[in-house]
């Protein structure tokens, strides 16, 4: 009798280790990145930005100030406007489905995606929401990058420098390194 309940035991363990625990966390993660254009339009788009970013892990750099911001509990009351002039998003939770919050903030120049796990082509294609004013892009180590997301960097016109590295599913990096050299001629390209 002992030995049935510990084998039913044991199955119910076994059972649980063989569930997938990332579809509940990237649903959760999903909800976190949801863009309410409510509070966009209470308060405006470069607040709304830092609270979906801060909220997600990363970390922003008001324009005018030398440190970053990460805790979102040291956000400004809401009375008070800053402008977000860069983004860390080292180790966040950001996905695409938030990428649209960049909507309306005009003086973001520089963006870290560094091991991003929900980081996507889709997420690199709206980049070129901040097309005109993103000058410095470091993506590294965000291992569902394709080939596809990395050429949609072409659109990223204003780029002076751009760092690539940590990307296991690019099939031709040598090709897409010549595609963005011809694209971002003014563009310095770093491509690990």
């Amino acid at each position: 009798m002992t030995l049935h309940i510990l084998n039913g035991l044991y199955a119910t363990i076994n059972h649980c280790r063989k569930l997938p625990s990332r579809g509940f966390f990237y649903w959760l993660t999903i909800i976190f990145n949801k863009v309410d254009k409510e509070r966009i339009q209470s308060v405006g788009p470069d607040r709304a930005c830092a609270e979906w970013l801060l909220r997600n892990g990363a970390s922003v750099r008001w324009k005018g100030f030398t440190k970053y911001l990460s805790d979102y509990n040291n956000l400004s009351t809401e009375e008070t406007r800053y402008y977000i002039q860069a983004v860390d998003a080292t180790n966040s939770g950001i996905t695409d489905v938030g990428f649209p919050h960049f909507d309306g903030c005009r003086y973001i120049d520089d963006v870290k995606l560094i091991r991003c796990v929900y980081i996507n082509d889709t997420a690199l294609s709206l980049l070129s929401i901040v097309k005109d004013t993103l000058t410095t892009l470091e993506i590294r180590d965000c291992k569902s990058i394709t080939d596809k997301g990395v050429r949609s960097l072409k659109n990223l016109k204003n780029l002076k420098t751009l760092k690539l590295a940590g990307m296991p599913y690019l099939d031709d990096k040598v090709l897409l390194r010549k595609e963005l050299a011809q694209a971002l001629p003014n563009c310095v390209i770093e491509f690990k």
